[in-house]
């Protein structure tokens, strides 16, 4: 049996993580932190195996943790789970010896490919009725894709495949690991890094074309993600 660390300050992103480990059946015990102080004390008192930590994060940043743990616990297995696509981010990530770098939000099968590579096992896949439920939730994701720009909600997408809403936001929850509010939010903020890195569209358009009509809550959204204004973004 492994220990297992999660830290996030979002405690629904720590659940999204523990389900996936528990579904699929990986020998862990699961531990969690809700920042990087609170993951120090943790990490000074428990043996622990794996840790799997957000970069943004208050008091202590998900960096500043790794290298704390890496004092503390020098073999420990580190995975990085963050909505920070940066390249700075991912280097000194790479120079403390992480074993992965995982963009939010988490594709499930390629979280559990690297659950796999550490733990050594294999993951457990539960016949047909997993396989029925990831189909519908890639349905309602490929429905995100097509239809991002418009004012679309959980509603929407539940009457695309012909479930209450109530019963996809659970489902989508326990396959996606996030809800789909934050989901659909996430691709859309994905759309516009990669407009503002490879277009000359203007801010206020890009908001519009992924679908966020407000360009201040736009601003205030992807500020929140990757931790500087699209302004800043384009600029570095």
């Amino acid at each position: 049996m492994m220990n297992v660390l999660v830290v996030d300050d979002e405690s629904t992103e720590r659940e999204g993580i523990k389900n996936l480990i528990i579904q699929h059946k990986f020998p862990c015990r699961i531990l969690e932190a809700e920042n990087g102080h609170a993951a120090e004390k943790i990490l000074k008192r428990s043996s622990i195996d794996i840790l799997i930590t957000d970069v943004k994060m208050p008091l202590m940043n998900g960096i500043e943790l790794c290298q704390a743990a890496r004092k503390v616990q020098e073999n420990l297995k580190i995975v990085i789970c963050s909505g920070y696509g940066e390249f700075e981010y991912a280097r000194s990530a790479i120079k403390l010896g992480v074993v992965n770098y995982l963009l939010k939000p988490l594709i499930h099968e390629e979280f559990v490919e690297v659950m796999e590579e550490i733990t050594e096992e294999q993951a457990f896949v539960e016949p047909n009725r997993t396989t029925e439920e990831s189909k519908v939730i890639q349905q309602v994701k490929d429905f995100v894709k097509n239809h991002f720009q418009r004012d679309i909600s959980l509603s929407d997408a539940a009457n695309e495949v012909y479930l209450s809403p109530g019963y996809l936001s659970i489902l989508f929850k326990k396959e996606a690991g996030v809800n789909f509010s934050k989901y659909l939010t996430d691709y859309r903020l994905r759309k516009a890094n990669y407009l503002l890195s490879k277009s000359n569209m203007k801010i206020n358009d890009i908001a519009e074309f992924v679908g966020i009509d407000n360009p201040s809550y736009f601003c205030k959204l992807f500020k929140t993600k990757y931790g500087v204004s699209p302004a800043q973004y384009r600029k570095g």
